[in-house]
């Protein structure tokens, strides 16, 4: 669901249907406890190394025009992310960089075709996915 002209946020909070477009870009897939959660659209979604990452909150902001953006934690990345990947526009079966940290060489991850987190060295050799998120509070 779409905002309208002469539809106020509130009203589209009020109709708030998952997998629809958000206003201001990217796909609501998760409302609950007053947050709605907002992934990215998939032309934001970048292979980045770990240190890289934050190139996904750069992208999401030039395609949506939206600030806010922000890499997941793993528990986030999890739930709603993993958990609602159905509602997301796209996603890959494959690792997805979290913000988390392990330590000063490792950071956390999860691998979206089997739906579980690990540590992953932050400079693996290949690139992992990245796709930025907000939320809005009602």
């Amino acid at each position: 669901m779409s905002v309208v002209v002469g539809q106020t946020f509130w009203q589209y909070i009020n109709n708030f249907i998952l997998g629809e477009n958000a206003p201001g870009g990217g796909n609501t897939i998760c409302k609950s406890g007053g947050i709605i959660w907002i992934v990215a659209p998939n032309t934001s979604e970048v292979s980045r190394l770990w240190n890289s990452r934050d190139d996904a909150v750069t992208t999401a902001t030039a395609c949506t025009g939206s600030t806010g953006w922000f890499v997941p934690t793993v528990g986030q990345l999890q739930n709603p992310g993993y958990t609602c990947r159905t509602y997301w526009d796209s996603y890959s079966s494959a690792v997805y960089w979290s913000s988390t940290e392990t330590n000063s060489n490792v950071a956390c991850c999860v691998d979206f075709s089997l739906g579980y987190s690990g540590d992953l060295l932050k400079g693996y050799g290949n690139s992992c996915c990245v796709r930025a998120f907000r939320c809005v509070t009602y």
